[in-house]
């Protein structure tokens, strides 16, 4: 599907999420609307919110806006949801997690990086982004692949910055970057890249 039109004129699309960070709510917000209905969220347990950067509760998100808000950390129920609803991609957004390839055989699965790919590949892309302090940085959409960081790239966006921009506005614009990139990917605005 990568390159295609996932939204069209005379239908909704179905799409559902994994994640539960500050960058998943942007993407749900900025993504649920008159032609893209979310019916679920992978998220995870309450309990474990402790121990997650920048997780964000997204119970009353859901509950407003007529989600199904998975925290069981059971993929089958999630997955079995997901073919009842006939969703058209699950976007993995803000979320460490390895999607199993239950999902990804499954259902059109993309995702985000905190750099651009394939150029750095890993963990702590962002941390990455202000150790090297180039003055520039940026993210990536791709279809989610077996390995990790891999898949099509089906968009890339960049930035620059000043040496002072604070590490809190740096992962702000990190992540608004990703919602500006999925809505593109969505709407079939992809590019070829290696």
């Amino acid at each position: 599907r990568g390159g295609k039109k996932m939204v069209r004129k005379d239908s909704i699309t179905k799409v559902a999420f994994t994640g539960n960070t500050e960058l998943t709510y942007k993407c749900i917000e900025a993504v649920h609307s008159d032609s893209i209905r979310v019916d679920a969220v992978f998220g995870i347990p309450n309990e474990k919110a402790v121990d997650k950067t920048n997780h964000v509760y997204l119970d009353s998100l859901c509950e407003s806006k007529g989600i199904e808000l998975f925290t069981s950390e059971d993929w089958e129920e999630f997955k079995s949801f997901c073919l009842e609803t006939e969703v058209d991609a699950i976007i993995t957004m803000g979320d460490s997690r390895i999607i199993p390839k239950t999902i990804t055989d499954s259902f059109y699965v993309i995702g985000n990086h905190g750099a651009i790919l394939p150029n750095v590949k890993g963990g702590a892309s962002l941390v990455w982004g202000r150790l090297l302090n180039a003055g520039f940085w940026g993210i990536s959409i791709m279809e989610i692949g077996e390995g990790v960081d891999t898949g099509t790239i089906l968009k890339t966006k960049e930035f620059t910055y000043d040496e002072d921009m604070t590490e809190q506005d740096f992962v702000e614009k990190c992540d608004d970057l990703p919602v500006e990139a999925l809505l593109d990917v969505l709407y079939g605005d992809t590019e070829d890249l290696p």
